[in-house]
């Protein structure tokens, strides 16, 4: 969900001015196409044209760390990661926080079916486990008991028809209150994360 060129109604006499609306964080601001850069004032997302092409110059890398780091503090869990599905296994490409008692997860790898993601693929849980430790769907897995997984949410996003990742987020405490909305934040985190993926498959411009 990247920011996209909008333009204000006519008043007054005045040609129409650009400005953009952050699809994130809602903030309104004046955007001048000729600005060498140009991203949303409050977090950072980069702007999209309206001829579909993308003002930015961060390296991908740099933008995919603000958007792991976005989902962590906006679902406020002690970790959002980005995880690849391949070869039966999932396993942590990108991770934002560390989980506590085990540091960072980065690179962390997992046979698919010890994983609360691969039940959400499969259909057997939804987007969200409120207590992994008295959930009978997913208390039996040996993944949440070592770490001590309380809450999880997680979206699927399919890149292209070999490449599947999961945006996820895990917080050691119980979280009674997650639910739909919560799910419909990390569906637009994970369309802007989904755009840089497909993004990095192009050269940079």
């Amino acid at each position: 969900m990247l920011v996209r060129w909008q333009r204000a109604p006519e008043s007054g006499g005045v040609g129409a001015v650009p400005y953009v609306r952050c699809s994130t964080c809602d903030v309104l601001s004046y955007a001048p196409r000729s600005a060498a850069e140009v991203r949303c004032p409050e977090c950072g997302f980069p702007i999209v044209r309206a001829d579909g092409t993308t003002v930015q110059s961060a390296d991908r890398d740099r933008r995919l760390d603000r958007l792991l780091r976005m989902t962590r503090d906006l679902l406020d869990t002690d970790i959002a990661l980005l995880t690849e599905i391949r070869d039966g296994r999932e396993i942590a490409r990108r991770v934002d926080g560390d989980w506590p008692g085990s540091g960072s997860l980065q690179d962390a790898s997992l046979p698919l079916d010890e994983t609360l993601c691969q039940r959400m693929l499969d259909g057997r849980i939804g987007h969200y486990v409120r207590d992994a430790r008295t959930d009978p769907r997913v208390s039996d897995l040996a993944m949440a008991k070592q770490l001590g997984v309380g809450a999880w949410l997680g979206v699927p996003i399919d890149v292209s028809e070999t490449r599947l990742y999961v945006l996820c987020c895990l917080a050691r405490e119980s979280r009674p209150s997650i639910g739909e909305r919560e799910v419909r934040l990390l569906v637009g985190l994970a369309a802007s994360v989904r755009a840089e993926l497909q993004d990095r498959q192009a050269p940079e411009h």
